[in-house]
């Protein structure tokens, strides 16, 4: 039996029914991962929204600041994105092939190699951050307000990777309540903690940062307990996380790919930022609360794309490659399925919801307007995600990581340049840029990936009973 899903309740303990991702349907393998997965996740977004709400309350200032620092906190969670990519495929790919011994290793030097990476990068980012900043197109009067809330929020950062690599452990399992739970009193807590770091204390953004340090911290030590549940890693010892170099490699060499593909998001992100500036700070706010908007809808596909790494490495590693087609072609329908209705969601209720977070007129245009550009992407961030976690899971995350340079970096910037310094068009050059890159990396890497799994499946009968590779 590959995993049991627990939970705890107010009058006891109840077991849900088990689910075995190498032989359960895979159609209602996905709905009953990629439900709760997407809750999680929501309530994670909902953190970010909190903050935000609680910034327009206090100035379009300090959601300016808050925009800017968005995308190197995000540059900063990429590492612990990448080790919580490898240990789901690794360990997931170690369980389907029966190797419980080397899952739980592998998991348990997961969280030192996040822990140890995480913890060298912000000391590297707490130094640079002024000048990453500046390089952005920060500036005064929410430049400082940016670098306060950074300096602070990179001292728990090792927490949020922590928290990533945890989930990732437990979604081997078929366990994606666990994270659910965790985020929802984290959310709970972030609703209390914000206002009375901000207001009260008078800490202002910089409350926000101290607000989401203290709720992480919670959601680890609940993770933790979690995963001593699992049969694979019960009663983990301290020298198990002692580093084993050749196992960092493994986990290296699947996560630096990944690592590096999530880096080109933030890195994308700061472009994106980058030339929003150059409209002033009202778009800067604007872009701000949107992205989270925006963020809110996605959900749904990114608990699909938890459910589709998940079962896709446990099901390659009991080398039930016809399972693992079935997965991508299942997780495409319900993804497209998703995102259509979740583009009319964006361009029916963008003013309403904009109009939450802000009363300033110009920050709801512009980014209403946004809203109604990305309604059209939103389907072509469906294709990419989905393609690149059934990649994830079938240990080819060089793939995605091609893709993305090319869609996050090379094709923004090309573009980005043309529409503002060339053309000299309005900011609706940049959205109308978005859709374009968008949907022609999708189209791109749906046929990739189609190509490849066809190819794994045509191959299937000689591979029967050798080693994943």
């Amino acid at each position: 039996m590959i995993g049991t899903i627990t939970v705890y309740l107010s009058s006891g303990r109840r077991t849900i029914a088990a689910l075995n991702l190498r032989s359960d349907p895979i159609p209602s393998l996905i709905r009953r991962l990629a439900f709760p997965a997407s809750m999680g996740m929501l309530f994670s977004v909902l953190l970010s929204v909190v903050d935000t709400f609680y910034a327009g309350m206090l100035s379009p200032t300090a959601l300016a600041a808050l925009s800017l620092a968005g995308p190197i906190f995000f540059l900063m969670l990429t590492l612990g994105i990448g080790a919580g990519q490898a240990s789901n495929a690794l360990v997931g790919n170690r369980l389907g092939a029966e190797q419980a011994a080397q899952a739980r290793k592998l998991a348990l030097q997961s969280l030192s190699f996040a822990t140890l990476v995480s913890v060298v990068a912000s000391v590297v980012a707490f130094y640079m951050a002024p000048t990453i900043f500046t390089m952005m197109g920060g500036e005064d009067p929410y430049l400082q307000p940016a670098i306060r809330y950074m300096r602070v929020v990179l001292i728990g950062t090792t927490f949020f990777s922590l928290a990533i690599v945890q989930n990732s452990i437990l979604n081997t399992k078929g366990d994606t309540h666990s994270y659910r739970n965790a985020q929802m009193y984290a959310l709970a807590a972030n609703i209390v903690l914000d206002p009375l770091f901000m207001f009260v204390l008078g800490m202002g953004v910089t409350g926000v940062a101290v607000a989401s340090i203290i709720v992480q911290i919670g959601v680890v030590i609940y993770l933790a307990v979690k995963i001593r549940t699992l049969d694979f890693m019960q009663a983990p010892h301290p020298c198990e996380y002692i580093p084993n170099f050749a196992v960092y490699k493994e986990i290296a060499h699947q996560a630096l790919p990944s690592t590096i593909s999530m880096l080109l998001v933030a890195l994308g992100g700061v472009i994106i930022v980058a030339f929003v500036s150059r409209f002033g700070e009202a778009s800067m706010a604007a872009y701000g609360i949107a992205l989270r908007i925006e963020q809110i809808v996605l959900l749904l596909v990114i608990g699909l794309n938890i459910a589709a790494i998940s079962i896709t490495s446990v099901n390659y590693g009991a080398r039930q490659l016809d399972r693992v087609s079935q997965v991508y072609q299942t997780g495409l329908r319900y993804a497209m399925a998703l995102m259509v209705p979740g583009g009319l969601l964006l361009i029916f209720l963008g003013q309403h919801v904009m109009s939450i977070f802000t009363q300033d007129a110009q920050v709801q245009a512009i980014g209403v307007v946004y809203l109604q550009y990305e309604a059209f992407v939103l389907p072509a961030y469906a294709l990419t995600f989905l393609s690149a976690a059934v990649l994830q899971g079938l240990k080819q995350p060089r793939v995605p990581l091609y893709f993305n340079f090319v869609r996050q970096v090379l094709a923004q910037f090309i573009l980005f340049y043309i529409v503002v310094y060339v053309l000299q068009l309005d900011i609706t050059g940049i959205w109308i840029s978005i859709i374009l890159i968008n949907w022609v990396l999708g189209v791109g890497i749906v046929y990739v990936t189609h190509k490849y799994i066809k190819k794994l499946v045509s191959q299937s009968s000689p591979l029967i009973g050798s080693a994943p590779g």
